[in-house]
Parts: structure tokens; C-alpha cells; sequence
């Protein structure tokens, strides 16, 4: 299999004309994949076109939305709700996008190669290997991340129309919440690639079609995961928004939520804190001694009870809004940079898979599926 025209010329890579082989490879590349990646793109697209209109008519309406608005009924929703509902089913699909890639596209790209015959490794074998691999991430990787990104974009848009006109704060959101910052800006785009850069590493590496899919499925999960849940609020140091103890009405059945606001911020945190920021839980059982009927004096009575225990304000962690494109630019490096780690791991697998003898890389194929 080795001493073929194509083998010379992988093995004379300066000579002048070694790239012409690039477009035959690509267009081979392209002819191979385009199934997966014809169904993606028409996915995105139609998902860019339903944000795009439904923003429209939010834009009409001179309101906002916010992720989990849905008609009860659609014929009688009217037409705000009814766009509601359709950017947040958006919203939910733009969640999942990312893993349907990784599995779908990330895994079956590399896949096919040890699953369809010895034709299929040929074009490997006469190709530099690190050429090979990124001229797939080039043809099935690249198109899908730039839609995505671009289905962010727009889904970003349509989060900030209307958003000046808000004046109640059941309408308050931040871009920077879950689930809003992951289905917008140009972070979406690198949770795809890292999705499919994770499922061509799992193909490589485990050479199993279905093993691969719930590989990539596991491993990209816990990556979302844990950025939202640990690692994101600290990208920068939070701002502190220093309040009043006003302890009565913080402890009354309908307190004011600090995570409902109007400017848009997210807020990582809120109590009571002493002199020196650390939060203090308060013991309110050694506040209610008093039958003081006047409230504005059992207010006093409390804040001052409070005060004994050490806490000295209320105070609220956040991050302002303004910060959303600088969080973006930071989680987007990340991705790429674990994307970076998890094509290293696939080219390892690719070269294993390389340095096999032929008839032993033919006997593993009745292992995928």
C-alpha cells in the first residue's frame, strides 16, 4: 500500500508542486464528510432565520425577552409571546448544538476512516498526517464553528432589543446567566469546535463509532458544567454593591430579591457581611423579643440586634453587564485553548493508529458500528 504515486510524493513534501495535491484532498475530504455537514449548516441556518424574525417582532413590540417564555397556548398567545416562545425553543436547541456536533460531526468525520475499508486509509497513508487531520477540522470543523458563532450573534441581538424600555423587575436578565451566555456571542462557536475537536479525539483514540459518541457526550458535558458553576465568576474580581442592614424587611415572606435587578447584572452572591466583607449568617431568633407595634422603631430594634452579631451591611457580589464581551473574549480563549489540547490528544491516537500493520488496523473495523 505504501509504494503508490501519491506515497512519493508524501515523502518528497518540498517539492514545488506537493501542493497540488491540496485541492484533490479537500474536495475528497468535502465529498466524504458533506453529509453531516449539509445537515448541520441547514440546522443553523433555519435556527439563524427563526431568531432573526422572532427578534424582529420583539423589536416591534418595544419589549425584551428572557430565556423561558412560553405560550401556554399558541393560537392565543399573540405575537410577543409567541416570540418568546419560539427564541427560547432557539435557546434550548443552541444548548444542545454543541453535543449533536461533537457526536455527529467531531466523531463520524475520523470515524468513517477505519469504518468503511482499506480505500479509506489509503488517502491517509499518502498524506502528511498532520495535513490529513486539519484538512478535515479545515472542511467539516471551520464552516460549522463560523455558523454558530454567527447564531450567536444574532441570538445576542435579540436579547438587548427592547431591554432600555424595561421598567419592572420581573423583566430583568443578565447575558451573563446561565443559560443566556452560553447561547449567545462568540463563545458558541468555540463550544461547537471544542465539541468536535473532542469527538475527533475520541474517534481516533478509542476507534468505536458508538463508544466515541458517549465519550464525547461525558467529557463535553462537564466541561460547560464546570465553567458555569466555578470558574466563570472569577475570570475578574466581582464588583460589591453595599446596602443597608434593613434586617425586617430582609426577613419578611416576600423580601426584595438582590438577584432581581434592572441593570442587568449578574449577581454571584448576597448577605450579610461585618466590617471587613466576610458574610455573616444572622440569627434572627435573638431579634423578635420586642412587641413594639410601631414598625419603623422594631426596624431599629432589629438592624440594631443585628449590629450585635457583628454584621455591619448587606452587601451584594456581582459583575455589571459591561463586562459580557470581556467574559466572552476570556471563555472563548479557554475553548480554544482546550480544543488546542484535545486535537494534540487526536493526532497521538491518529499516529497509533498509523504505526499499526495494515492487516491489524483492517481486523479492529467489525468493532465500530
Amino acid at each position: 500500500m505504501w509504494i503508490t504515486k501519491r506515497t512519493v510524493l508524501f515523502h518528497h513534501e518540498t517539492h514545488p508542486h506537493v501542493t497540488e495535491l491540496h485541492s484533490p484532498m479537500i474536495f475528497a475530504t468535502w465529498r466524504q464528510c458533506r453529509g453531516q455537514i449539509l445537515w448541520s449548516l441547514a440546522v443553523i441556518f433555519l435556527l439563524i432565520l427563526t431568531a432573526a424574525v422572532s427578534g424582529w417582532f420583539v423589536q416591534r413590540s418595544g419589549e425584551s425577552w428572557d430565556f423561558g417564555g412560553i405560550c401556554s397556548r399558541w393560537y392565543d398567545g399573540g405575537g410577543g409571546c409567541r416570540a418568546d416562545t419560539a427564541l427560547t425553543l432557539t435557546a434550548l436547541l443552541v444548548l444542545l448544538l454543541p453535543f449533536t456536533s461533537g457526536m455527529l460531526v467531531g466523531v463520524t468525520t475520523f470515524s468513517r476512516d477505519f469504518e468503511q475499508g482499506p480505500e479509506n486509509l489509503d488517502l491517509r497513508e499518502s498524506t502528511g498526517l498532520v495535513r490529513w487531520y486539519f484538512l478535515r477540522v479545515l472542511v467539516a470543523f471551520v464552516p460549522i464553528t463560523l455558523a454558530m458563532t454567527v447564531l450567536g450573534l444574532v441570538l445576542g441581538w435579540t436579547h438587548t432589543l427592547g431591554r432600555g424600555q424595561a421598567t419592572d423587575e420581573a423583566t430583568s436578565f443578565s447575558l451573563m446567566e446561565f443559560p443566556n451566555f452560553q447561547t449567545t456571542g462568540i463563545a458558541v462557536g468555540a463550544y461547537a469546535f471544542l465539541a468536535m475537536s473532542t469527538g475527533s479525539a475520541a474517534a481516533l483514540l478509542i476507534r468505536n463509532t458508538v463508544v466515541s459518541m458517549v465519550t464525547t457526550l461525558l467529557v463535553f458535558f462537564i466541561v460547560p458544567v464546570a465553567l458555569s458553576a466555578m470558574v466563570r465568576e472569577h475570570y475578574t474580581a466581582p464588583d460589591i454593591d453595599v446596602q443597608p442592614i434593613d434586617g425586617l424587611a430582609r426577613a419578611a415572606e416576600y423580601a426584595p430579591s438582590p438577584y432581581r435587578n434592572l441593570d442587568s447584572r449578574w449577581v454571584i452572591g448576597a448577605g450579610f457581611a461585618d466590617t471587613d466583607g466576610n458574610m455573616i449568617d444572622a440569627d434572627y431568633t435573638m431579634c423578635w423579643g420586642s412587641d413594639n407595634s410601631d414598625r419603623q422603631q422594631q426596624a431599629l430594634e432589629v438592624d440594631n440586634c443585628l449590629r450585635e452579631q457583628g454584621i455591619d451591611h448587606y452587601a451584594v457580589v456581582y459583575h455589571p453587564q459591561s463586562r459580557y464581551w470581556h467574559f466572552q473574549f476570556i471563555e472563548t480563549a479557554v475553548m480554544l485553548l482546550c480544543s488546542g489540547l484535545m486535537m494534540a490528544l487526536a493526532l497521538v491516537g491518529a499516529h497509533g493508529l498509523r504505526r499499526q500493520p495494515a492487516e491489524n488496523r483492517l481486523s479492529e473495523m467489525p468493532k465500530s458500528v
